[in-house]
């Protein structure tokens, strides 16, 4: 690697936020939803966006939330409500006795064959409630067909699907109908997937960047590989030795829009089919970031590298990665690996924020 001495700046950073923590990060609609507009354009076109897309997030004159819900949502409830299913899981809701019984109850429920969607069969009774269920599977099971309306009904569903999860700020399991849990699992089945998407549509729909850009999903290598001297690269990695889309699996099968068949007690997609990263592979991270540095550096690209100074527990530091970075910030962030045993996957930590620029050939 061939850059100069690097600049440093402060920065604060959180990861996997505790469940109170993520409830309020969850009402932070302008963050949550460029993050889900950028997530439904990726999944509509995996290569990078389309013009359409493209073209909607250069456009500042959006403004068409109500012509949106009132096609979408109208068409959604209206289906939806004239369903078996529907009025099977009303059924269901209105009788709760004990919670226990009442879960056991909605995955028996929700194991019924349905030709609507993936939510249904994949989560229904583990991270959404029947009705949330039913209703998040016609929802985008009537997607309106143009854009840019198509992308940004499905941000919409993601944020839906979020904010109604019955999960800990993330999916790798569902909150279990325990003494101590099933009071988060009540309250977030009590919301509904359609009065969010109601709230959240005019927010989405009034943003749009200033100028038309590219999005892919690509390998971070090969894509640094394309860019050259005029370019600025931000680098964030993985820094769990866990995969993180164990983490956010059900958020991809609403981008997605299907999902295989799921198992375990988090409703896991098969391996395959989840994305994975070399740098959340222990076999692999000793290498990957130096490999993506390297390219970086061949290119002449001006780079920011963010990651935790300590140990993180896919074995990388940014002590190993650059030992000469100075300047710190304090915050908390998990590994996204701790449970009622191991504590010891939220730490402090101090972060680096790296700015590497090539060095001038000397003569």
């Amino acid at each position: 690697m061939n850059w100069a001495s690097p600049r440093r700046a402060n920065r604060s950073k959180s990861r996997a936020p505790a469940k109170d923590e993520a409830a309020a990060a969850s009402n932070a609609i302008p963050i949550a939803s460029m993050k889900a507009m950028l997530a439904a354009s990726l999944r509509a076109s995996p290569g990078g966006l389309p013009s359409p897309a493209a073209t909607w997030a250069a456009d500042p004159t959006l403004s068409r939330a109500a012509d949106i819900s009132s096609s979408w949502l109208n068409s959604t409830i209206r289906l939806r409500n004239a369903s078996k299913k529907w009025r099977e899981a009303l059924r269901l809701e209105s009788h709760v006795v004990d919670i226990p019984s009442f879960v056991s109850s909605a995955r028996e429920l929700c194991q019924e064959p349905s030709a609507v969607g993936p939510i249904w069969n994949a989560y229904g009774g583990h991270y959404f409630s029947p009705t949330q269920a039913i209703s998040i599977d016609y929802m985008l099971k009537y997607l309106p067909s143009e854009e840019p309306a198509r992308t940004i009904c499905i941000a919409a569903s993601i944020i839906c699907a979020s904010q109604c999860a019955a999960a800990p700020g993330h999916t790798a399991q569902p909150f279990q109908p325990t003494i101590g849990a099933s009071p988060f699992s009540m309250e977030a089945w009590r919301k509904s997937p359609i009065d969010i998407a109601r709230r959240v549509l005019p927010d989405l729909c009034l943003r749009h960047a200033k100028v038309v850009g590219e999005a892919k999903v690509q390998d971070a290598t090969a894509a640094a590989a394309t860019l050259n001297s005029s370019d600025l690269v931000i680098v964030d990695p993985p820094y769990s030795g866990v995969q993180y889309s164990r983490f956010y699996h059900v958020l991809e099968t609403v981008a997605e829009g299907n999902v295989d068949s799921v198992s375990g007690v988090g409703r896991y997609p098969l391996l395959k089919n989840r994305p994975q990263s070399s740098f959340s592979n222990k076999g692999q991270s000793s290498k990957a970031p130096f490999t993506l540095l390297e390219t970086l550096a061949e290119t002449g690209a001006t780079v920011i590298f963010t990651f935790p100074v300590g140990e993180s527990s896919n074995g990388l530091s940014g002590n190993k990665i650059l030992a000469e970075a100075k300047k710190y910030i304090s915050g908390t962030f998990s590994t996204l690996g701790g449970n009622n045993n191991v504590r010891s996957a939220r730490n402090k930590s101090h972060e680096l924020l790296l700015l590497l620029k090539p060095k001038k050939a000397s003569g």
